[in-house]
């Protein structure tokens, strides 16, 4: 089995890395593939490509998509061909993902928070009219038993509408972070995706420094939201 972390951040949005330590870490970690998916641009994915291939790692190129407000829901975007505006509906987001060759996969969904993670009833509202190509079912953030038994019973209800079933890390420490949660596959990733050949899995466990923590929150909640007030993310 080929191993993924296919949920990753960069200094282009609010990771904490460069995309060479990206890289890095993924290859000290021991991985076959990454998805780069910066909030809402797509600055890094040249670079994160270069270097992966130059290290014998694949990278998918991708984004996390904000959708609009409220809410801001997130979603993410692989296999994109060119960015993806923020700002839209669920649904036109999904298909603005589609529309740019790529795959929608639902991340870290039914946080207890209101802003950034689906929702029960925005996601049956969802799936009523859009499919989506994958949903994380393992994944970093903790959603309390309750909610977990929730997301549980959600994915055996919808089975055929949520795609296939993915692990990851949403790493934006690198070293730090990378690898926690993965996806399990055989073949191309793309392929395996799409037919429903994955399998996400727990892996190692790093402690991230309190200090890097807090510098990412600053960055995540004040830093990149008056960069994209500037117009320069």
């Amino acid at each position: 089995m080929l191993l993924a972390d296919p949920h990753c951040h960069t200094f282009a949005s609010d990771g904490m890395v460069s995309p060479e330590e990206l890289v890095a870490a993924a290859v000290a970690s021991g991985l076959d593939l990454i998805a780069v998916t910066d909030h809402d641009t797509m600055a890094s994915v040249k670079e994160v490509q270069e270097r992966g291939a130059a290290a014998g790692l694949t990278v998918v190129p991708g984004q996390e998509v904000t959708t609009k407000g409220p809410a801001q829901t997130h979603l993410l975007g692989w296999f994109l061909d060119r960015p993806v505006k923020r700002g839209m509906s669920l649904e036109d987001s999904v298909e603005a993902i589609h529309d740019a060759g790529g795959l929608a996969i639902v991340p870290h969904p039914f946080m207890p928070v209101y802003f950034g993670s689906i929702q029960p009833g925005m996601l049956r509202r969802l799936i009523d009219k859009h499919p989506v190509d994958g949903i994380e079912t393992m994944f970093t953030v903790p959603i309390g038993k309750r909610r977990r038994a929730v997301l549980d019973a959600f994915l055996g209800e919808n089975r055929e509408r949520l795609g296939a079933f993915i692990g990851a890390s949403d790493c934006h420490f690198g070293r730090h972070d990378m690898g926690r949660v993965l996806t399990a596959y055989e073949g191309e990733f793309r392929a395996a995706v799409v037919e429903r050949r994955t399998t996400p899995r727990m892996g190692t466990r790093h402690p991230v420094p309190a200090r890097m923590a807090v510098r990412q929150q600053w960055r995540a909640l004040v830093e990149v939201p008056v960069l994209r007030l500037r117009g320069r993310l």
